[in-house]
C-alpha cells in the first residue's frame, strides 16, 4: 500500500513540474503576441511555485519580457515621443538581473550565447539611465546607473572577461567614474563619493573638480584629519588647494605645520610652481617679505600666467619699501644725506613692484580693483603723477 502512495506522489510532483514548464512555454507565445501582462502572470507563477523544472528557461523568458518592456520605451525616444524614464530603468535592471539568474541555472549553457550578446549591448543603456536621472535631479538613480556600468564585469559573469566590456570603446570608464562621484555628491550621499574616486581622478578633463568634490565631501563629513591628508596629496597640482591648506594652518596659528608642508612640496619637486608659491606664502605670513619674493618670482618663471604669484611678488616689494619708510620715521636725528638715501631705497622697492602689478593688469584687464589701487600707490611713492592719475580712471 505504501508503494502505491509513493508512486502517486511522484506522479503528482512530476505533473506539477510539467505544468509549470508549460506555463513558461505559454508565456513565450504570449510575449510574441505582445500579451505582456498575461505572460508576466504566468511567469510569476512559474518562477515562484518551486515546481518549475527548467528554471533557466523561465528566467530567460522573464529576461526577454523585461527586454520587450524597456525596448518599447526606447522606441518611443527614437520616434521623438515622450518616454517613461523610470519604467525604462526599472525594466532594464530587471532584464539584466533575469539574464544573470538564467546563467546561474543554465548548466548546459543553452542560453549563454544569446544572453551574452544581449548583455554586451545593454551595458550602454545604463548610461542612458544615468543621463535621464541626472537631468531629472534623481541623483541616487544616476549614481546607481553609473555604478552599475562601472561594476558591470564583476556583476555579470557571462561578459566578465570580454575585452569589449573590460575596455569599453564607447565610454571612458574614468569619465563615468567622474559622473558617479558627481552624482553621489549632488545627492549628498557622501560615503559613495569615494567609491570610484581613484578612477575619477584619472579623468584629466575634470580631475580638478574631482579633487574639490573629494575635499568638500570630507568637510561635509567633518573629517578634518582626512581633509588635511587629501589636501597634502593634491596640493602639488592645485594652487587653490595649497592656499586653502595654508589658510587653515594660519587660522590655527600652526606656523610649524605650514613650514613643514611648504618644505615637503619643495623637497619633492624644487621646480614645482605650487611648492615655490607655498613657501612664499609661508614666509609672507611671517612678514619675511624679502625672503618670500624669490619664491614668488620662481613661480612666475615656471608659470608665466600665475597671477597670484605676480600679485604677491608686488606686495612683497611694497611691504619691504613700506618697512624701510617706517624705520625712517622712527630714527631720530637722521642726517639729510642718510635720509635721502633711505628714501631712494623706498622708491626703489616700490618701483620694483611695478612690473609685477603691470603683469597682473595684463592677465586680468577686467579686474582693475586688483591692480589699479596698487599701481596708484606705486606711482604716488615714485612721484609719477600722470600714471597715478591714469589709475584713478580705472578706480571710478
Amino acid at each position: 500500500m505504501n508503494k502505491y502512495v509513493l508512486s502517486i506522489a511522484l506522479l503528482v510532483a512530476s505533473t506539477g513540474a510539467f505544468a509549470q514548464n508549460r506555463l513558461v512555454k505559454k508565456a513565450q507565445g504570449l510575449i510574441k503576441n505582445n500579451q505582456i501582462e498575461e505572460a508576466q502572470t504566468l511567469l510569476t507563477e512559474a518562477l515562484n511555485s518551486g515546481e518549475t523544472k527548467d528554471m533557466a528557461l523561465a528566467w530567460d523568458v522573464q529576461g526577454d519580457l523585461y527586454q520587450r518592456l524597456f525596448a518599447d520605451e526606447l522606441n518611443k525616444a527614437a520616434a521623438h515621443q515622450p518616454l517613461d524614464t523610470a519604467k525604462f530603468a526599472k525594466n532594464l535592471y530587471a532584464c539584466l538581473d533575469a539574464y544573470e539568474k538564467c546563467n546561474e541555472y543554465d548548466e548546459k549553457k543553452e542560453y549563454a550565447g544569446k544572453n551574452k550578446e544581449n548583455l554586451m549591448k545593454f551595458r550602454t543603456f545604463l548610461m542612458y539611465v544615468g543621463q535621464f536621472d541626472f537631468q531629472n535631479q534623481n541623483f541616487a538613480g544616476a549614481y546607481k546607473a553609473y555604478d552599475a556600468w562601472l561594476t558591470y564585469p564583476q556583476n555579470h559573469k557571462l561578459v566578465a572577461d570580454e575585452p569589449k566590456v573590460l575596455n569599453d570603446s564607447v565610454f571612458d570608464k574614468n569619465q563615468v567614474a567622474y559622473y558617479a562621484c558627481l552624482a553621489a555628491y549632488q545627492g549628498k550621499d557622501f560615503d559613495k563619493v569615494a567609491t570610484h574616486l581613484e578612477e575619477a581622478l584619472k579623468y584629466d578633463k575634470e580631475a580638478k573638480t574631482v579633487r574639490q568634490l573629494h575635499l568638500m565631501t570630507l568637510l561635509e563629513k567633518g573629517d578634518t584629519a582626512q581633509w588635511i591628508d587629501a589636501s597634502k596629496k593634491y596640493a602639488a597640482a592645485d594652487e587653490v588647494i595649497a592656499q586653502n591648506l595654508l589658510a587653515y594652518y594660519t587660522e590655527k596659528k600652526n606656523d610649524a605645520a605650514s613650514l613643514e608642508f611648504a618644505n615637503s612640496l619643495l623637497a619633492a619637486d624644487p621646480n614645482n610652481k605650487i611648492a615655490n608659491y607655498s613657501k612664499g606664502v609661508v614666509l609672507f605670513g611671517q612678514e619675511k617679505f624679502e625672503e618670500a619674493l624669490p619664491f614668488f618670482e620662481k613661480s612666475t618663471e615656471i608659470d608665466p600666467t600665475f597671477t597670484d604669484a605676480y600679485y604677491n611678488a608686488g606686495v612683497c616689494c611694497c611691504n619691504t619699501g613700506y618697512g624701510i619708510n617706517e624705520a625712517i620715521g622712527k630714527t631720530k636725528n637722521m642726517k639729510k644725506a642718510e635720509y635721502d638715501k633711505e628714501i631712494e631705497k623706498v622708491k626703489s622697492w616700490y618701483k620694483k613692484a611695478e612690473p609685477f602689478f603691470l603683469k597682473v593688469k595684463e592677465l586680468e584687464p577686467d579686474n582693475p580693483q586688483r591692480w589699479a589701487s596698487r599701481l596708484k600707490t606705486v606711482y604716488y611713492i615714485t612721484g609719477e603723477k600722470a600714471k597715478e592719475a591714469e589709475m584713478d580712471t580705472y578706480l571710478k
